[in-house]
């Protein structure tokens, strides 16, 4: 009996313990993470990202930023490296040290691949704040490393900057580049099409914008693609003053993504427009 009510009052306790355990195992992994070797040598860049990386992974973020901190502030090796700059520059919740962080990786490296991440994320943070114009030209510097992996990424953010900056005209020909890059289509290709339509959109060229549209919708069968298509089909047609043919646009994305957001809008857009076009002329007014 004796047992068996010590068995129970065990029970309660490891109950009643078990956050606390979980919150020390899970402390005890951050501290092992972020522990220094046994020999007290500060760790590679390699093994600092890789930490850090780990910390991400497993949900914390501030103590994985907390470490490479550390190390950038404690480290003067670590301080100069471009990669462990680049990578605290990622985990900052701060865009404006996210930033510095940035241009220091830069000004401390040849490494092309860091280069176009570096000026990548300073284009992004530039973007984000709605500095369309000055996002463009750290896009562009990125995507000047045209063989780097990420540079043309890089050039697809740079025509969508200038668009958002209201340059359709050079914002066209960015996005004809890549566009009309390399030997064969992409998964960016269809992107940069679409952004190109935006852009002829913007630009009073409605005809143009449609038949880029129209090419996109006809060629790449991804649906996110396909539906963007079908939409800018359609807002580009009625631009240019065929209805008809916009209506025929609506009511293919309605038909094929009737659950999606745009499919929704478009079965609403074509049940009014339908009804324009069935409205009998208004008469005019004899002078």
């Amino acid at each position: 009996m004796r047992d068996d009510r010590t068995s129970r009052a065990a029970r309660r306790n490891a109950t009643r313990l078990a956050p606390f355990t979980a919150a020390l195992g899970a402390a005890f992994l951050i501290a092992l993470a972020t522990a220094p070797s046994v020999a007290d040598d500060p760790p590679t860049s390699a093994q600092a990202i890789e930490r850090a990386r780990a910390l991400e992974e497993d949900g914390f973020v501030e103590e994985a930023e907390t470490y490479l901190r550390e190390l950038v502030d404690t480290e003067r090796s670590l301080a100069r490296d471009a990669e462990v700059l680049l990578e605290l520059a990622r985990l900052t919740g701060d865009p404006d040290e996210a930033a510095a962080l940035a241009s220091r990786a830069i000004e401390r490296t040849r490494d092309a691949r860091i280069i176009v991440a570096a000026h990548t994320l300073r284009g992004d943070v530039l973007y984000a704040s709605g500095i369309y114009m000055a996002a463009a030209g750290e896009y562009g510097a990125a995507a000047r490393h045209g063989s780097t992996p990420g540079a043309r990424k890089a050039a697809l953010w740079q025509a969508a900057s200038l668009l958002a900056a209201g340059d359709a005209t050079t914002a066209i020909e960015e996005y004809r580049v890549v566009a009309e890059e390399g030997a064969t289509p992409d998964e960016l290709t269809p992107l940069a099409k679409l952004g190109m339509g935006r852009a002829l959109l913007a630009a009073g060229r409605p005809a143009e914008a449609a038949a880029e549209f129209d090419h996109v919708a006809e060629t790449y069968p991804d649906d996110d693609v396909r539906i963007r298509a079908l939409a800018g089909a359609a807002e580009s047609h009625q631009a240019a003053g065929a209805p008809v043919v916009a209506l025929r646009a609506l009511e293919m994305l309605a038909s094929e993504f009737p659950h999606t957001l745009e499919g929704v809008l478009a079965r609403e857009r074509a049940s009014t427009l339908s009804a324009e076009l069935a409205a009998p002329p208004a008469e005019t007014e004899e002078p």
